[in-house]
């Protein structure tokens, strides 16, 4: 890859996919034309399992290819890359419970579990699925309603949350707990209905570490302060080269406005 080349990195959830959606083909046709002359990196707070469940359609012939893309789970903190026979094969990764230390990460468990039980007392009438807290490695991924949720069951929690706030105020809440006890770690809203806590400084800036002399762009749809694509889109943004999104359709449009002017 050369140094001259540009990158131009998406979130994934609610930028390039509905939220835990499919790909769609003209999202996949834009994402394929700008690849001609930026090489795309998908940078997200999932694992490398739901890239592949939702952009799967991407990677298939006739679709993106793959020399030109690079896959980024997690914050970026892995690297997935091309094999050349239409699949990926992790180039790099790095490990939560090594950075920040074993009690560290089960006091944040704790937490999380103590705070879920609060949650499910006091809303009852939301439809909890399990699956609650996933660790991916090199993040901990904390979701209320359950990461088995169906599109139904996240939309009841998503109107809950925009009514109370309930995951801006557990975030603080960990936060604070984070402060108290002296560990080193971020707490993100992710997508609509989860939080991400990882290591500080293993926001969705890492995957930048991984294109250290090229020019680099972005587009997310959760660049509001709290947001996971915030810090990422602050640090782009002092050289106007990130963009907030709302949708898919606003990241084909932003695609194609982008290759106009570019």
């Amino acid at each position: 890859m050369s140094s001259k080349e540009k990158i131009f990195l998406f979130d994934m959830d609610g930028t390039l996919t509905p939220v835990r959606g499919q790909i769609e083909q003209k999202t996949i046709y834009a994402l394929k034309t700008l690849s001609k002359d930026y090489r795309i990196g998908v940078v997200t707070g999932s694992d490398y399992d739901y890239i592949m469940q939702q952009m799967s359609e991407a990677f298939k012939p006739g679709g993106i290819p793959g020399d030109r893309i690079d896959l980024l789970p997690c914050n970026g903190t892995k690297k997935y890359v091309s094999t050349g026979t239409g699949d990926f094969k992790l180039q790099s990764s790095a490990n939560m419970i090594e950075e920040i230390g074993t009690q560290n990460h089960t006091l944040l468990l704790r937490r999380c579990l103590a705070y879920q039980l609060i949650i499910m007392s006091m809303y009852e009438e939301l439809p909890y699925t399990g699956t609650f807290l996933q660790y991916r490695g090199s993040l901990l991924n904390w979701c209320p309603i359950g990461r088995n949720a169906t599109a139904h069951e996240r939309e009841a929690w998503t109107a809950l949350d925009n009514k109370h706030n309930i995951r801006e105020y557990y975030a603080e809440a960990i936060t604070h707990i984070c402060s108290m006890k002296g560990v080193k770690a971020t707490i993100a809203l992710g997508g609509s209905t989860s939080l991400d806590i990882y290591p500080k400084g293993w926001d969705k800036t890492y995957a930048l570490r991984h294109y250290p002399e090229h020019t680099v762009f972005f587009a997310g749809d959760k660049c509001m302060k709290g947001g996971n694509d915030w810090h990422i889109y602050e640090k782009l943004s002092t050289m106007n080269r990130s963009f907030m999104v709302n949708s898919p359709n606003d990241t084909v449009q932003l695609i194609n406005n982008f290759l106009k002017d570019n």
